[in-house]
């Protein structure tokens, strides 16, 4: 897994895809890492950004902090992937 850091910036990824595998709903969520663990992270997120068929539909901040726990690594050409998820919020991923 890739050394995660405390004050990193992420973003949370969301979002429901139609029956062709195109994203109809996305959400996008930034935010920091406010604590570190051995397998989970918690966040502090801060902005949300609302997007339908690609287009801009809601912007807000938000104060909240939620605990990311460790999913998955997948490994691609370019490297490995570390997968990190709530079940409200949706996935980070961290590439090393």
């Amino acid at each position: 897994m890739k050394k995660v850091k405390v004050d990193e910036t992420v973003q949370i990824h969301d979002g429901y895809a139609s029956m062709g595998g195109m994203f109809i709903y996305e959400k996008f969520i930034t935010g920091k890492v406010d604590k570190v663990n051995k397998k989970s992270i918690r966040v502090r997120m801060t902005h949300v950004k609302c997007t339908t068929n690609g287009k801009l539909t809601r912007e807000y901040d938000i104060d909240e902090t939620a605990t990311f726990t460790f999913w998955k690594a997948i490994n691609k050409q370019s490297g490995t992937v570390d997968v990190y998820k709530n079940p409200k919020y949706g996935i980070i991923k961290f590439a090393h």
